[in-house]
């Protein structure tokens, strides 16, 4: 199956960019999902999440700014958020800051009483407020990395989550090409991955959820991973693993686990005659993304 995801500029000028499926179980099951979701609504919930290109118009200020302004609607009648965003977080700010979203939001299957009781209004900048911390983790690793590292989220507001099968754990991989499409997390909380990437020791237990769920959703990486980058974060881990293994394994966690969920699943990759580069530099003049259409 091939589809292409539209971006518009503020002048309302569409580029798009066509991707292929992999042929394997989890990639058909994933773009039958796509499939429905496009002809239900292709339209994509949260247009502008394209992170970490050059000269992208998110600078540390207008993040800072916009997480403080969440914060504000969400303790509209209760301060239910006591820190602030600020300029120069470290690791550890944006770990308290998500815990927040944890709580308050609740799972996807038990929402929690901040999000059934608040108002529409409310639940709107809660999960606004989600997508801007994410901003902020990308803003600040891509210092840390000293490079430029793209990619973009696409969601829908009304997708379905649908069961991962046992065998579709074999295709977790650390691995990332450019151009290549990757099933995004559906679940609120983190999962190991990301409770060793961020050094997150706030993070509730209950809230450590390896990925059980695939959706429409989904993420396209601009940019490769290093082999060398790839054993580094894997051996830091299993050390980091062996010091924590008690602890893992009374929440239910077993080292080497493939329910674990290191990684991401390639489900497609980019169809185009441009180079890399030219497509970095062509996605720093869209800012949106538009809708999701099937070709063909």
């Amino acid at each position: 199956m091939k589809f292409s995801i539209f971006f518009l500029n503020d002048n309302n000028d569409e580029f798009k960019l066509t991707f292929e499926t992999y042929d394997n179980s989890i990639s058909n099951r994933w773009a039958s999902a796509l499939e429905t979701q496009i002809l239900q609504n292709n339209k994509i919930h949260e247009p502008d999440r394209l992170y970490n290109f050059p000269d992208e118009i998110w600078t540390e200020e207008k993040i800072v700014e916009e997480l403080n302004s969440c914060i504000d609607v969400i303790n509209l009648y209760e301060e239910v958020i006591t820190h602030r965003a600020y300029v120069g977080m470290p690791q550890e700010q944006l770990n308290h800051l998500h815990h927040y979203f944890e709580n308050l939001r609740g799972g996807i299957l038990t929402p929690g009483e901040y999000f059934l009781n608040a108002t529409e209004e409310q639940q709107f900048y809660l999960q606004r407020y989600n997508v801007i911390i994410h901003r902020a983790e990308n803003f600040y690793s891509g210092q840390v990395k000293q490079g430029v590292y793209p990619r973009i989220v696409c969601t829908f507001a009304d997708r379905r989550r649908y069961d991962l099968l046992d065998e579709d754990y074999d295709h977790f991989t650390m691995e990332r090409y450019f151009g290549e499409v990757y099933i995004n997390y559906c679940e609120v909380g983190k999962p190991l991955y990301d409770v060793y990437k961020d050094g997150d020791d706030v993070v509730g237990e209950d809230n450590i959820r390896p990925l059980r769920y695939y959706s429409s959703d989904f993420t396209v990486y601009f940019h490769d991973r290093s082999a060398t980058s790839i054993n580094t974060f894997l051996n830091g881990m299993s050390e980091w693993w062996d010091r924590n293994d008690n602890y893992l394994k009374a929440l239910g966690f077993t080292k080497d686990d493939p329910k674990n969920a290191i990684g991401n699943i390639p489900v497609a990759k980019l169809v185009t005659d441009l180079n890399e580069r030219l497509i970095v530099q062509i996605l720093c003049e869209y800012n949106v993304m538009d809708r999701v259409e099937l070709e063909g």
